[in-house]
């Protein structure tokens, strides 16, 4: 598992890429803890994701909990269709904000 970060003038742009489950979890939420201790607008970018577990959802809940603290901004993007449905079968898509495109997800920014 490997997470790209980029950037997209003031948002921080995750992008997970393989399977997050227990082995890979932590790669991924050290990534998206160290992004958050720099900005406080991040979208993660699912598309390169063919496997979330609950380790997996675990870190993202955790890492909308630390924004909300900082009166940040978490949007999750571009989920394939099983993805997103491991979300809404957590109810995650009810706390967090799922968009289908960055651009879409820009508005939630600013």
């Amino acid at each position: 598992m490997e997470v790209k970060i980029t950037t997209d003038g003031d948002i921080t742009i995750a992008t997970p890429i393989g399977r997050i489950d227990t082995s890979t979890a932590k790669v991924f939420e050290d990534a998206l803890m160290n992004a958050a201790n720099t900005n406080s607008k991040i979208a993660v970018h699912f598309k390169e994701i063919d496997y979330i577990s609950s380790a997996g959802l675990r870190v993202v809940l955790m890492l909308g909990k630390k924004l909300t603290a900082a009166k940040g901004v978490l949007v999750l993007i571009d989920m394939p269709e099983k993805i997103f449905a491991v979300f809404k079968m957590s109810g995650f898509d009810k706390i967090l904000k799922i968009c289908a495109s960055f651009e879409e997800a820009k508005q939630f920014f600013n």
